[in-house]
C-alpha cells in the first residue's frame, strides 16, 4: 500500500510540477508524512531520484540542441556546488528541514528581483553557488539556474536554449547529488524506484497536459504557490511544535 502511495503521488506530483510548478516544495512534505525517522538527507535523495527521473526524460528529447562547448566550464563547477551541497546535508537530522523550507520559499520569492545580478562577471560564482543550493534544498532552483544561461545566450530568439541547457547542467547536478546519497546509504530501494516510475509517468503526462493548456493569470499563480508554501511547511511546524 505504501509504495502505491508513492507511485501514486509520483505521478500527482509530477503533473503538478510540470504544469504549475513546486514540485520539491510538494514532495517534501510528502515524504516527511510517510517516513517520519527518515533524515534531511534521506527525503532529499529519494526525491531528487524522481527529479533525476524527469530531467532524463526531457534531456533525451532535446539532446541534439545541446551547446557542451558553451557550458562546460558552468557545468564543472555547478557539479562542484551540487556534491558539496549534497555531502553537507547527508547525515542532518529531519529538524533542519523547516530552515531548508523557509530559505527555499524565501528565495522563491526573491528570485526574480535577485536573477539580474548574475552576469557575465558573477556567471562563475553564481554557477558554484546555485550548484550548492541543489544539493541542499534544490526547491525553486529553475529560475536562477535560467538566468545564469541567459548570460551565455543572451539574445530573444535563445530563450528555448537557455532553458535547454539549463535542464541538462540541473540534471547533470543531480546526478551527482543522487550518487553522494547511494555513497551515505541514502537511498533506499524501493522506495526510490517507485518513486522515479511515478515521477516519470507525471513528467511525461505534464507535458502532454501543459500544451495544451492555457497559461494561469498572475494571480491564479500566486494564490497557488503560496499555498504550496503552507504544504510544505504544515508537517515540519507541526513536528518543531510537537
Amino acid at each position: 500500500m505504501e509504495y502505491l502511495i508513492i507511485t501514486t503521488s509520483g505521478i500527482l506530483i509530477g503533473i503538478i510540477g510540470v504544469v504549475f510548478g513546486g514540485s520539491m516544495l510538494l514532495s517534501i512534505p510528502l515524504f516527511q508524512i510517510l517516513f517520519p525517522t527518515f533524515s534531511y538527507g534521506k527525503i532529499l535523495g529519494n526525491i531528487q531520484v524522481g527529479s533525476l527521473a524527469r530531467g532524463i526524460a526531457s534531456t533525451v528529447t532535446t539532446r541534439k540542441h545541446l551547446e557542451l562547448k558553451k557550458i562546460i566550464p558552468i557545468i564543472i563547477l555547478f557539479v562542484l556546488g551540487s556534491t558539496s551541497g549534497s555531502i553537507l546535508i547527508a547525515k542532518l537530522d529531519q529538524k533542519y528541514l523547516i530552515i531548508a523550507i523557509i530559505i527555499a520559499i524565501v528565495l522563491s520569492e526573491l528570485s526574480p528581483k535577485i536573477a539580474h545580478l548574475i552576469n557575465n562577471k558573477t556567471r562563475y560564482i553564481a554557477s558554484l553557488l546555485i550548484g550548492l543550493y541543489v544539493g541542499t534544498i534544490a526547491a525553486g532552483s529553475s529560475i536562477m539556474l535560467f538566468a545564469l544561461l541567459r548570460t551565455v545566450f543572451p539574445e530573444e530568439d535563445q530563450i528555448v536554449n537557455a532553458k535547454i541547457q539549463a535542464r541538462f547542467i540541473e540534471t547533470l547536478g543531480i546526478i551527482t547529488v543522487v550518487i553522494t546519497h547511494i555513497f551515505y546509504g541514502n537511498i533506499i530501494f524501493p522506495i526510490w524506484i517507485f518513486w522515479a516510475i511515478g515521477s516519470f509517468i507525471g513528467g511525461l503526462l505534464g507535458g502532454i497536459i501543459l500544451k495544451k493548456s492555457t497559461k494561469l493569470t498572475p494571480k491564479t499563480q500566486q494564490i497557488y504557490i503560496y499555498c504550496v508554501y503552507m504544504i510544505a511547511l504544515i508537517p515540519t511546524l507541526i513536528k518543531t511544535f510537537n
